[in-house]
């Protein structure tokens, strides 16, 4: 695949994407590029980066995804920033009575030390 700067995604919307399915319709995503979702070409939905990032090594398209989710040292993948930059919240949830291993608690433990969580 071609490298491209940050603008790229401004400059090319004739280039297949591969986008989450999680995303809200694409709504937040094509208000922040200023397109409706039938001027891109979508060839591709995943529900993980990890699953996207092989239809990219395939050839398949460009995956549009959170940079750092997936580790692309050693491989032909590289992640580029899109501009302007586009924040989104993240959040993690769980069963209400959830019983956790002790993994998991420690896990959840570190969680709450952070300042902006919970």
């Amino acid at each position: 695949m071609e490298s491209y700067s940050v603008l790229w995604i401004m400059q090319k919307w004739d280039k297949p994407l591969i986008l989450s399915q999680q995303e809200d319709n694409y709504g937040e995503l094509t208000a922040w590029l200023q397109k409706e979702i039938s001027e891109l070409e979508i060839v591709a939905t995943s529900n993980l980066l990890f699953n996207a990032s092989l239809m990219v090594e395939e050839g398949l398209g460009y995956a549009i995804g959170f940079d750092k989710i997936i580790n692309t040292s050693g491989s032909s993948l590289c992640f580029r920033p899109l501009a302007p930059k586009r924040e989104a919240s993240m959040s993690i949830i769980w069963k209400k009575y959830q019983v956790f291993s002790k993994a998991s608690e420690k896990f959840m433990q570190k969680l709450k030390e952070l300042p902006e969580i919970m």
